[in-house]
């Protein structure tokens, strides 16, 4: 009988600890049955939907951000580690990382729509917001897309990422998890094609990678942020989660009337084939500036061959 349990127990048990594939699946149980509880509570609190305005994007993300906080609080409990251990740890640099991405996910936002522009499929019409109002905007979407890219890379990146990849490997759960990521894009939003959901995916790829040569999630989460601010909130790009159109409050007027497969339609500009050659040089120069260990001692070998 205890060969048995010592059986039994070593199909959940590895060193102490709670096997990493179950710890992943405890993870994604949690946050499903979760769902299931708290989305008719929320409804009869009046709380908002999830439309695309800067204030109910806000609490939902927020609140995604919280749940899957407290989630991975307790597989990290059970697994015997830190939260800090699954990207988001405040050690020094982490503010330098997170600029550092957003400085990145902002810049191919503005490389895609030169190309349309100059094609003369999207054309500018000033400001959309003076003052104030313009201001107020510009803070709230910021806030908004902070929390959306916390909330999500802390999801598909985070604990999940660390725990499955422990079970089968760290590119393994990444292609797992970045597919999983652009098929909720296309199970979830109306009107998707296929480009929109390939480029989530490789886009989500490419913050594995951000994550796997960093050491953490912020650099990814500062691109997240910064890449859907200028898409969305400056370019008035139209989205699928808002019907096709411009999110309200949008600081640009920017109307996009060229081929879909050039401007990606109601779908935005993740949408456009020239997302794909941009994701290209985004994996290569990233590679560049952020070498692996084994780039960075051939490195220090040339360097001091010369010396």
């Amino acid at each position: 009988m205890s060969e048995l349990l010592d059986r039994v127990r070593a199909v959940f048990v590895r060193d102490g600890r709670a096997r990493p594939a179950w710890r992943f699946a405890l993870l994604v149980t949690l946050y499903w049955a979760c769902g299931s509880v708290l989305d008719p509570i929320l409804a009869k609190l009046h709380f908002p939907d999830r439309d695309m305005t800067a204030g109910a994007l806000s609490l939902n993300e927020a609140l995604d951000f919280g749940l899957i906080t407290l989630f991975s609080w307790i597989v990290a409990r059970i697994g015997r580690q830190r939260l800090s251990e699954y990207g988001l740890g405040l050690r020094p640099g982490w503010a330098r990382l997170f600029f550092r991405g957003v400085l990145w996910g902002a810049v191919p936002s503005v490389v895609i729509v030169i190309p349309i522009w100059i094609a003369g499929a999207c054309s500018f019409q000033g400001f959309a917001l003076h003052g104030t109002g313009f201001v107020r905007s510009a803070a709230t979407w910021g806030l908004a897309f902070l929390l959306v890219g916390l909330a999500e890379e802390f999801t598909f990146r985070g604990c999940a990422q660390r725990t499955l990849g422990e079970a089968i490997g760290f590119w393994p759960a990444a292609v797992v998890l970045s597919s999983l990521f652009g098929l909720v894009h296309l199970l979830f939003k109306q009107n998707e094609g296929w480009i929109d959901p390939l480029s989530v995916s490789l886009y989500g790829l490419f913050w594995c990678f951000t994550l796997r040569r960093t050491g953490s999630l912020w650099f990814a989460v500062g691109f997240h942020a910064a890449s859907d601010y200028v898409d969305m909130a400056v370019f008035a790009e139209p989205n699928t989660g808002n019907g096709g159109m411009a999110v309200p409050g949008h600081l640009l007027n920017v109307v996009f009337h060229g081929p879909v497969w050039l401007t990606g339609g109601p779908r935005g500009t993740e949408a456009s084939l020239l997302v794909f050659p941009i994701l290209a040089a985004l994996f290569w120069l990233f590679h560049k500036c952020y070498p692996g260990a084994g780039e960075m001692e051939r490195r220090e070998a040339r360097r001091m061959q010369v010396a």
